[in-house]
């Protein structure tokens, strides 16, 4: 996706957080943004406006935030990679819960679209060739 290609990983990040906020809210708030990324309101404020300027976000002081239509299509395009990569990580990988989680945020930065739906038909592939373990196995 073209433009993605200026955007920087933590930018990704809040385009990502405002979509979730907005599916779990209808609307984001700098507060609650800047909860979720463990941020300063100012540092979300910057973001806000650089975001705005790419026209990915609507946003106006003391206002919501709203995905543009063209932030809404990148954010939800960062949000499937990272589910991707998470779903990789733990089935594939066998990494808990929290530490795919972990390694998904770091990874869906570095990698394209086409990487990513590579990622997922692994894991697909994996899944398939597995044997079913019955309940309580471990995996080592």
């Amino acid at each position: 996706m073209k433009m993605k290609d200026d955007l920087t990983p933590s930018m990704e990040d809040y385009l990502e957080t405002i979509l979730l906020l907005e599916q779990k809210n209808r609307v984001a708030r700098v507060k609650d943004i800047a909860e979720k990324l463990s941020v300063q309101m100012p540092s979300v404020t910057g973001a806000l406006k650089s975001l705005r300027s790419r026209e990915l976000v609507e946003y106006e002081k003391n206002s919501f935030i709203n995905l543009t239509p063209k932030g809404m299509k990148l954010a939800k395009a960062i949000f499937l990679k990272h589910g991707i990569l998470v779903n990789f990580f733990e089935k594939a990988l066998g990494l808990t819960g929290e530490h795919a989680e972990e390694q998904a945020c770091r990874v869906e930065h570095a990698i394209d679209d086409e990487t990513a739906k590579r990622f997922q038909n692994l894991t697909e592939w994996v899944e398939e060739k597995s044997p079913q373990q019955a309940p309580g196995d471990k995996t080592t």
